[in-house]
């Protein structure tokens, strides 16, 4: 992987409105005929490459489809873009409903030639690779844009290509656009159909590869139609017995690519963002850096994939662990259990690093959730009552150490309630003692918030709904205005971005959780502290702010309190 090209056919990374309109003319003149329409484009570039090349599929040649080869102008056949037409059409022609259920998007080509710039500036570069491996082809997208890196013959970088995939329409869609661009038939025996997580797939492939690239389906393993067979479930376990069920096949992807990676080789593959910091994904990001430690992290930030998914591209090599190379920006050092704050730098966050051996959280106080079933248990028991006792706290009547209760309207179990309130005899009998426990003077933090955001009940008389967080001070713990100060502070925000980046529900908010909460560090500044405390009581949540900077000994960090003061709401 030594040795940049010495020129570089130019491909555009963005399709021309002509491509859009030869594609969708394309598309109209096909009548669901998918291979009949491939196999017209395939032939429409080939003539105007003056080569012969054809689809090929399980080993049959598909006739093109007559009225494909008649629809619309064809200029672009002979341009720039004519090897890469093939996976445009079969894109385009892919129903959304499959796309969803199989876990196929299309890579657009500017993200694939922004990945693999990440990929050559980490890794270095790809122009003498002697193997190639795509183990989700699709279309071909990567190879294309790998081949265009490459130097030599283009037959012969052609052949340096291995390409796996379940549908054998895909498979004979990339060995025809790959043809198309070496400029004549390369040999098919490489273009393998099959799952490449299955032992009888890997047993085609060569033991070792100088590169792995790619987009692999994702499907998620929660619900649906997506997971996997009870029979699949036990390979994989079979395979890597520390990897759990609900792994995305992506992060599965991710391990079966690093195991067949050279001691020089390098890999980098399209997933969903919560590889990098969900708990299911534990097991794969340790056994990844063992096998082959992170060196980059691509992030998409506009949603380019038709994936309702936020995605990233992980740069993977053999060797020692080193900093990782985030987008543009600057290296970071990676971290032995969540990669969020890869992530969390990416999309700006200031780094800051945890202190080892900190007293935290959990130590002065207990932090506790409810789930399901306390949720349920106060559906029936929830009344508009202004006057009632006990007022249900939801996120959305928690503000920066200011409650909504009764200044506006908020939502509970599908209801509006102006004044939501808990009449503690109607609830359910299987979470009274749960609820009762509440009952305390405590601090309740909201969660999917861009901030933590935390209010205190001095009386103990609140009730929160799930998935409302109580912090419950002992004894021994310092003033509830201490510990709202503490959770409202922008140390705290900014850990829990840098822990939790990726595992909320959107890129922008912070997935509150109890265990997260417990798990935060205590200032070392008493005295700092103190004001803070002061500050948070007046409602004063700038003074509060940076006071708390300073008990964290990061009063000079300027850039944590704008990033967070930033996300508070106006």
């Amino acid at each position: 992987m030594r040795g940049w090209p010495t020129s570089l056919p130019g491909t555009p990374r963005t399709p021309d409105p002509e491509v859009h309109r030869f594609v969708a003319a394309c598309v109209a003149a096909s009548h669901g005929d998918v291979g009949g329409a491939i196999a017209a484009v395939v032939h429409r570039v080939a003539a105007a490459r003056h080569v012969e090349v054809e689809l090929i599929v399980d080993g049959v040649v598909v006739d093109a489809a007559d009225s494909v080869l008649e629809a619309g102008a064809g200029s672009v056949c002979a341009g720039p873009w004519g090897p890469w037409l093939p996976g445009f059409v079969r894109e385009a022609l892919q129903p959304s409903d499959a796309q969803r259920v199989l876990g196929v998007h299309h890579t657009p080509p500017r993200i694939v030639g922004d990945i693999l710039d990440l990929l050559e500036q980490t890794t270095g570069p790809i122009a003498d690779c002697a193997s190639v491996l795509d183990p989700a082809v699709g279309g071909g997208a990567f190879l294309l844009a790998a081949a265009e890196r490459m130097r030599g013959d283009r037959i012969d970088v052609a052949e340096r290509f291995w390409a796996v995939d379940l549908d054998p329409v895909a498979l004979g869609t990339a060995h025809a656009a790959l043809s198309l661009w070496a400029g004549g038939s390369v040999p098919s025996d490489r273009f393998v159909v099959g799952d490449f997580l299955a032992a009888t797939t890997a047993a085609r492939l060569p033991e070792r590869v100088d590169l792995v690239v790619g987009n692999p389906p994702f499907l998620s393993q929660l619900k649906g139609p997506t997971a996997r067979s009870s029979d699949a479930r036990a390979a994989l376990r079979r395979r890597w017995p520390d990897v759990g069920g609900y792994v995305d096949d992506a992060a599965a992807f991710l391990l079966a690519g690093a195991e067949l990676l050279a001691s020089d080789g390098a890999m980098v593959l399209v997933q969903p963002d919560s590889i990098l910091a969900a708990s299911d994904a534990a097991a794969v990001r340790a056994r990844l850096q063992t096998v082959a430690p992170l060196r980059g992290l691509w992030v998409d930030e506009n949603r380019s994939f038709a994936a309702s998914v936020d995605t990233v591209a992980i740069v993977a090599a053999p060797g020692d662990t080193s900093p990782v190379q985030v987008g543009r920006g600057a290296a970071v050092e990676p971290s032995a259990g969540s990669w969020g704050h890869l992530l969390a730098a990416a999309r700006g966050v200031p780094i800051i690093a945890t202190p080892s051996g900190t007293p935290t959280l959990a130590e002065i106080a207990d932090v506790t959730a409810g789930f399901r079933d306390q949720y349920y248990g106060l559906v029936d028991a929830v009344v508009d009552d202004a006057d009632g006792d006990h007022r249900l706290i939801t996120v959305g009547l928690i503000d920066p150490l200011h409650n909504g209760w009764g200044e506006r309207p908020a939502r509970f179990a599908k209801q509006r309630f102006r004044h939501p309130s808990v009449d503690l005899g109607r609830v359910d009998p299987a979470v009274r003692d749960w609820i009762r426990a509440r009952l305390v003077p405590k601090v309740l933090v909201a969660s999917q918030t861009k901030v933590l955001e935390a209010i205190v009940d001095e009386v103990g008389s609140a009730v929160p709904s799930v998935p409302v967080v109580s912090v419950e001070p002992r004894p021994d713990a310092p003033s509830l205005w201490h510990l709202a100060a503490l959770l409202t502070s922008p140390v705290a925000t900014t850990l829990a971005v840098l822990d939790a980046a990726g595992s909320a529900m959107s890129a922008d908010a912070i997935r509150v959780s109890a265990p997260r909460l417990a798990r935060l560090p205590l200032p070392g500044d008493r005295r700092a502290w103190d004001e803070a405390a002061i500050a948070a009581h007046r409602g004063d949540i700038d003074e509060c702010g940076w006071a708390m900077l300073r008990a964290h000994g990061l009063g000079h960090r300027c850039d944590v309190f704008e990033f967070w003061r930033s996300r508070i709401p106006s």
